[in-house]
């Protein structure tokens, strides 16, 4: 192939191909894009086009801030992801991301840049927690991948902090006790709602957008939560679809929670306050913890529910495969490695099972 200028070539059918620099990666490795015409002035001509609009390009790219990206990302998927990850995401750029990186402009942007700014939140003066960081990270990383796809900008690598193991809040068999002692003295529907939660392991979300059509005969239907969104001018409340597709599921119920279910059985929505509105999650949390503070027990969320019950399912013998089917986990392992507390007592049970294989 005959030679007749930098990176210009004449094909052996005839045609002149000039190539150009499209990309350089992170490895600083040069990736190339090649023109085609009928004349050596002709490619030339593109050749020299495609170079400029190639650094035309650049230059409008990487002076846009990082607050300009967040916004053009998240717009970019707004239609892809659920109402409630889209307002998750919209705060996490709008309260820590843009007040504190969001003027810098992503062609300065370097994994070091990333990594400063995650160390400065988790002991800054309005400190988060390392959990919180990594959500953040996800969301940088998210919006620099969209700016590598579209505008060739190499996303720059850094590192998610690491997160310590919180314990989880499960009620003890006393306080549990107490607790439902307390319920079934004087039960009501908000009452109800609480036991109904401690014996089926549902979210509370789940259980404020339960209706009674979905209880049939001795099963639990669970194919919706209810969660408190922000509107154009307020928050509403929206039903979706629960939290994850294995969340979409069928929980037997207990036969000693029938006679309490049919006390309170009518139609719509299972909790609903004396006006007949359905009970949102936040009112239900605040009736759950004048509960607790009622009963003298140490101060817990609505959320110890459901680790109470996965921790009583494993004490009481049930296989892990099915609690996680009940409990709408995707993977054994998170009921495992999340949920299940096996108390120093039930250890004890199971070590008295050893038994020695020679009598002395």
């Amino acid at each position: 192939m005959p030679k007749r200028g930098a990176n210009i070539y004449k094909r052996k059918d005839g045609r002149w191909e000039a190539r150009y620099v499209k990309e350089i990666t992170v490895e600083g490795k040069k990736k190339y894009a090649s023109v085609y015409a009928n004349s050596y002035r002709e490619v030339k001509d593109k050749q020299l086009y495609a170079i400029n609009h190639m650094h035309l390009m650049s230059n409008q790219h990487t002076n846009i801030t990082i607050s300009e990206l967040m916004w053009e990302w998240l717009s970019s998927i707004k239609d892809t992801i659920k109402k409630t990850t889209y307002q998750k995401y919209e705060s996490i750029i709008r309260i820590h991301i843009i007040p504190n990186i969001g003027d810098v402009q992503i062609k300065f942007v370097t994994g070091k840049t990333i990594d400063n700014f995650s160390s400065n939140i988790l002991v800054g003066e309005h400190k988060v927690s390392s959990k919180t960081v990594n959500d953040i990270l996800i969301v940088i990383g998210s919006a620099f991948s969209y700016a590598e796809d579209e505008y060739n900008i190499s996303k720059p690598k850094f590192h998610r902090v690491k997160e310590e193991a919180k314990e989880m809040r499960v009620l003890s068999v006393p306080e549990q006790a107490k607790l439902e002692q307390y319920l079934i003295n004087d039960l009501d529907i908000y009452k109800f709602g609480v036991i109904l939660a401690l014996y089926t392991g549902m979210r509370i979300g789940e259980l404020c957008a339960l209706q009674w059509s979905d209880i049939n005969g001795t099963i639990i239907v669970i194919n919706k939560t209810l969660h408190r969104i922000q509107g154009i001018n307020k928050t509403v409340l929206e039903v979706t679809e629960p939290k994850t597709k294995s969340s979409n599921r069928v929980i037997p119920i207990p036969s000693f929670l029938l006679p309490m279910i049919a006390q309170f059985k009518s139609s719509g929505s299972v909790l609903t306050n004396s006006k007949g509105n359905v009970v949102e999650p936040r009112l239900m949390q605040l009736k759950f913890e004048k509960y607790i503070k009622e009963c003298g027990l140490s101060k817990t969320n609505f959320h110890a529910l459901r680790h109470t019950f996965a921790t009583r399912c494993v004490e009481a013998g049930f296989d892990i495969k099915s609690l996680s089917e009940i409990l709408g986990h995707s993977d054994v392992k998170i009921t495992l490695n999340r949920y299940v507390h096996s108390s120093f007592k039930l250890k004890q049970k199971y070590m008295e099972l050893l038994k020695p294989l020679v009598n002395k």
